[in-house]
């Protein structure tokens, strides 16, 4: 009753009236503040604008006055202040000086010359020492010796200008010997329109350019905008020839936005009305908290005695039992109750759920109540409950059953609960180790088989489809070998978090193992299959943090359907999982249907990886080399050995079918070993045959690079043949370096300490950073063919390859370029300064016999390369 009363003694309505006031004058004190600074930024904005202009106007009135010079100069290679053809010099001197319309000479003060002639004649013999307009100036400008400008005035040609003149002395300082005056007339307008001063007023922002008249000393307007009514303007002064001038700008429509601060200050209005209203609400709601406090009071005493009588039976159950009244108030609870709540019966009893746990919970709660009291009969549910955060959560088996009096008035509501959350993670445990992938909680191939078989069942009954989509994440091994095996289970986690909530309920989402995942889409079309891979791809693209690493991975899809690629659950897998190796092969990050030319493809590619495991122990595999000529002198520098294969049954097959072949089934470290060592013995029998000294070239993949003792191995390659390391050379792709430049750079140290030379292999194509491209110890860069096939016809092609001939010189590099096909294309490469070439223009890759033929008779090759630029 105490605090009732002292709640009445203060005026609730003087509460919201200060509230009211204080609120307001705050905001308005704000507003006005940012008013102020906003003010203080335009106008410092504008005076940067003056600045700028006035530095314009200053340097073209400048340039156009050294017109005057000009003259001065002219006059200087004559004997008399006279210039022969005047007007027609005139007429080629004028427009370098942009505002500049009429030249003159003036011999004692008296014009005697002008340019142009027409409509100035009557200006000839004028003597401007005794022209009232003209003769202060005129005097100024002899005495003072110095240039002068005259004006603003008005102009007999039309419109206003200014007046330039130079005094002319016979010796420069003996001012005795005055000649005359070089004269130049200036328009005013097209000073001011060489600084595209209107564009002021588009932009909001009126102007004047004047001057105080140094004989009225009145304010003399020299320029100005169609708005002239500048408030509160920003001058800048600055200096002209014996005169200052200055410039007025003013927004057109005034300093800052008079509406824009009403508008904040009815905003600053309404939020403190709504703070006043706010501060009544919560008055409100403290008074009816007050009474509803004494109501329970007053109900508490009635219950004391039931509750006295039920304690000790309550106390000695397990389960949690409580009763509430009608209107959700505790009337008492067993201990187990209060372990769980945190709170003593008497802190409970009294009060609601809503003073113990959150608002949601507690509607959750009074639902329940209201419902088992409705049906006049107990009711049973599970409950998954969660407590106030450092509290308890779990899973809750709970009875409710309204209570009555002997009249049969409802009581209330009585709950027993019993917590089953161990039995609940127990069973679902047993369950999830069985169906389960215990990385991401999503089914595991037996639960995927079961529900397979499932909807495979369904849409045969139904004649529909279904779409079983294969998801592999591209290159995902590097993220495990970089960043280590936790990350990438946390990476797979995370996506797969990403990809559950693009399915519908009857989807299924599966982990295979690995980064490999599996969708079943029944009851789909082929376009809502390719609608729902496409989502994934997006989804999975998306950016992730890991770790203060932000990744970025993509993946390959393949898609099969059933019934057109599989009736059963093997067929459909094999197929999902051929189209998305063909996804991978056609770019990654994107998704492939199965068809029949991916099960032909397929079929190949098993054939050919079969017949590669014993092409090099049936001979079957050679190597061609392609000449590689010096653009200085013709002479073969060197070869690049290219490895062939030619099987008995398929014929001749193309590297660039079965390298990859090699690298996917790790092939390529047998080839690639083969291949160095043939290369390198072959170049030792051609030196001990006496042939001119070169250098033979191989290619390494990015499985050869990154192995872990390829240098080792290539040095047990040349001295095994006893070859020098000089006569040896390895071409890398940018790719390769890029993957992991700083292994690349240690790597391609150990090579160059042993003496073998380096090149990069097709630059310009990949990725390589200049930061580690200084830091390779790269001996070569060899441009890519795909730059010299157009650069006779595209002008890009052709920047690019002269950046990359010039970024080589820079580091000390030799380039060469590959394809080279035409002689236009040898003389572009050369004008660049090229070092070396290969291609069909010279020679076509061939066999030791060809080429030992070649190396007899280099004039061939000579003589191409001389034959370029003559």
């Amino acid at each position: 009753m105490n605090r009732l009363s002292l709640l009445h003694v203060h005026n609730p309505k003087s509460i919201l009236v200060v509230v009211f006031l204080l609120s307001f004058s705050l905001l308005t004190f704000t507003i006005f503040n940012l008013h102020t600074l906003e003010l203080e930024k335009e106008r410092a904005k504008v005076q940067m604008v003056a600045a700028n202009y006035s530095y314009d106007i200053k340097f073209n009135l400048e340039r156009a006055l050294s017109s005057n010079y000009t003259l001065q100069a002219l006059l200087a290679q004559n004997d008399d202040i006279f210039v022969r053809n005047f007007e027609e010099i005139a007429e080629d001197i004028l427009p370098s000086f942009p505002g500049v319309i009429e030249l003159a000479i003036v011999p004692a003060g008296i014009i005697a010359q002008v340019a142009p002639l027409k409509g100035n004649e009557k200006a000839v013999g004028l003597n401007l020492f005794e022209s009232k307009t003209q003769s202060k100036e005129s005097f100024l400008a002899r005495d003072s010796g110095k240039l002068t400008l005259a004006g603003p005035l008005e102009l007999v040609q039309g419109g206003i200008g200014l007046v330039g003149r130079l005094p002319i002395f016979k010796d420069k300082d003996n001012k005795e010997s005055f000649l005359g005056f070089v004269l130049s007339v200036i328009r005013v307008s097209d000073i001011f329109d060489n600084v595209k001063i209107a564009q002021l007023e588009a932009e909001g922002v009126s102007y004047e350019v004047w001057r105080i008249h140094p004989d009225t000393h009145e304010k003399q307007i020299i320029f100005k905008s169609a708005h002239t009514q500048l408030i509160d303007p920003i001058v800048y002064a600055f200096e002209v020839p014996n005169n200052t001038w200055a410039m007025s700008l003013a927004p057109t429509n005034g300093w800052g936005s008079p509406l824009v601060f009403m508008i904040r200050e009815i905003i600053a209005l309404i939020f403190a009305l709504m703070l006043s209203y706010m501060a009544k609400i919560l008055i409100e709601l403290k008074l009816a908290k007050i009474a509803l406090e004494s109501k329970v009071i007053q109900t508490t005493g009635e219950k004391n005695r039931l509750e006295r009588q039920l304690k000790v039976l309550l106390d000695a159950v397990p389960d949690l039992i409580w009763l509430k009244d009608p209107n959700g108030f505790y009337l008492f609870c067993n201990r187990a109750f209060e372990r769980l709540y945190g709170a003593k019966e008497k802190e409970i009893v009294g009060k609601s759920d809503y003073d113990f746990v959150d608002r949601q919970l507690a509607d959750f709660f009074r639902t329940h109540d209201v419902l088992a009291m409705d049906a006049q009969e107990p009711t049973r549910n599970e409950e998954e409950l969660h407590f106030k955060e450092d509290g308890y959560s779990g899973l809750f088996e709970t009875i409710k059953a309204p209570v009555y009096d002997k009249n049969s008035e409802l009581l209330g509501v009585l709950g027993i609960s019993r917590d089953i959350t161990a039995r609940k993670e127990n069973e679902e445990r047993i369950q999830k180790l069985e169906y389960f992938d215990p990385l991401t909680n999503l089914p595991n191939k037996l639960q995927l088989r079961i529900r397979l078989e499932h909807d495979l069942n369904i849409v045969q009954r139904q004649n529909e489809q279904l779409a079983v989509l294969f998801i592999d994440f591209d290159h995902f091994k590097n993220i495990n070998d970089t960043l280590g095996h936790t990350i990438g289970d946390d990476l797979l986690v995370k996506v797969s978090k990403r990809l559950t909530p693009l399915l519908r309920p009857v989807d299924t989402l599966s982990r295979q193992g690995g980064d490999e995942f599996v969708a079943i889409l029944p009851s789909v079309s082929a376009d809502d299959a390719a609608h729902i891979a496409k989502k994934f791809l997006q989804a999975i693209e998306l950016p992730i943090r890991l770790d203060n690493n932000e990744l970025i991975i993509t993946a390959s899809i393949g898609i099969a359907l059933f019934p057109d690629d599989g009736a059963d659950i093997d067929t459909l897998f094999r197929c999902a999982d051929a189209a998305m190796y063909l996804a991978k092969q056609n770019g990654r990050n994107n998704y492939r249907f199965f068809t029949a030319e991916i099960q032909s493809k397929s079929a190949r590619i098993l054939s050919l990886e079969n017949a590669l495991r014993y092409a090099h122990t049936r001979g079957e595999l050679s190597l061609h080399y392609q000449p590689q000529i010096s653009l200085c002198d013709g002479k073969i520098v060197g070869v690049e050995a290219l490895i062939r294969w030619h099987h008995p049954e398929f014929g001749m097959i193309s590297p660039v079918e079965f390298i990859p072949i090699a690298e996917e089934s790790g092939q390529i470290l047998l080839i690639g070993e083969w291949v160095m060592r043939t290369a390198a013995t072959m170049m030792k029998q051609w030196i001990d045959m006496g042939f001119a000294a070169m250098s033979v070239s191989v290619n390494l993949s990015a499985v050869q690079f990154h192995h872990a003792h390829l240098s080792k191995l290539v040095s047990t390659i040349l001295d095994e043949v006893n070859l020098p390391a000089h006569y040896f050379e390895i071409e890398l792709t940018e790719s390769a370096t890029a993957q992991n430049p700083l292994h690349a750079i240690e790597t391609m140290n150990e090579l160059s300490q042993k003496g073998i030379r380096l090149s990069i292999d097709d630059f310009g194509t990949g990725y390589s950073s200049l930061s580690y491209l200084k830091r390779f110890k790269v001996y070569k860069l060899k441009i890519d063919q795909s730059f010299i096939r157009d650069i006779s016809i595209d002008p890009e092609d052709r920047e690019i390859v002269k950046t990359i001939i010039a970024l080589g010189k820079s580091l000390g590099l030799k380039t060469i370029a590959e394809g080279v096909e035409t002689k236009e294309q040898l003389d572009y490469l050369k004008e660049q300064g090229c070092d070396e070439a290969q291609g069909y223009y010279f020679s076509k890759p061939l066999n030791v016999t060809d080429l030992e033929t070649l190396l007899r008779a280099p004039e061939i090759i000579e003589r191409k390369n001389n034959s370029s630029l003559q």
